[in-house]
């Protein structure tokens, strides 16, 4: 019965120190991001997003008449049709539909979606808005590794305001050398469970007859 009771208190105390690691080691939750394309800026101008996020794009330029084709030159050939470029195509603002609301132009597309799944490396992503008039707007998506190190507060939160400024990132750095609070919380609970499991323990160890004295009372029932 006591080898019992150990074994149960030592799983139980394994439990609580491999919970935690396991969350941890979660990936996050794949999201789709919306970037709105004005008519002479984006509504987030540096999204940071992690591997397996999508960004979709809206046209919501209404009043310039002009169309915007969004443009990722990854080998630099200015071609925008190699395996990591991607091309828009012109981006509507509108596309009319007939009764049935079926677009009658069937090339007419007001959005655009890219999946930086695990292909996509870490790191900065300059892409261009090219307006019909000529004129270019430049954006960057920040795209991070999905690691488990990402679950805490150095990476953006899933839904966290996109466009970091310099000032941000300065005071991003700074907080990195210092446990965030969640980091905390995880400590002090695993710290309290193993706590409590080793005081079960003792409780369990004090309370349990020991063999030497089950042996003296069996002497004493045989001897009744």
């Amino acid at each position: 019965m006591r080898a019992n009771v150990v074994s149960v208190v030592l799983i139980a105390l394994l439990f609580l120190l491999t919970g935690p690691a396991l969350m941890t080691a979660q990936a996050h939750t794949a999201s789709a991001f919306t970037v709105l394309v004005q008519e002479d800026s984006f509504s987030q101008s540096s999204p940071e997003i992690i591997q397996n996020d999508s960004i979709i794009w809206y046209n919501v330029d209404n009043n310039s008449n002009l169309t915007h084709r969004l443009v990722y030159d990854f080998d630099g050939d200015g071609l925008y049709n190699g395996t990591f470029d991607w091309d828009s195509g012109n981006l509507s603002a509108y596309c009319e539909t007939d009764d049935n609301n079926t677009k009658i132009d069937g090339n007419c597309s007001t959005s655009f979606m890219v999946v930086f799944d695990t292909n996509w490396t870490a790191g900065d992503y300059d892409y261009q808005d090219l307006r019909s008039d000529g004129s270019a707007i430049n954006g960057t998506i920040r795209l991070f590794e999905d690691v488990a190190s990402h679950m805490n507060s150095t990476a953006p939160t899933i839904g966290s305001t996109f466009g970091v400024t310099q000032d941000d990132e300065a005071d991003a750095d700074n907080e990195d050398d210092s446990l965030t609070p969640e980091q905390l919380l995880l400590y002090v609970a695993i710290s309290t469970g193993i706590a409590s499991v080793l005081l079960l323990v003792l409780l369990v160890m004090r309370r349990s007859p020991s063999v030497e004295e089950l042996d003296i009372a069996e002497e004493h029932q045989s001897e009744e």
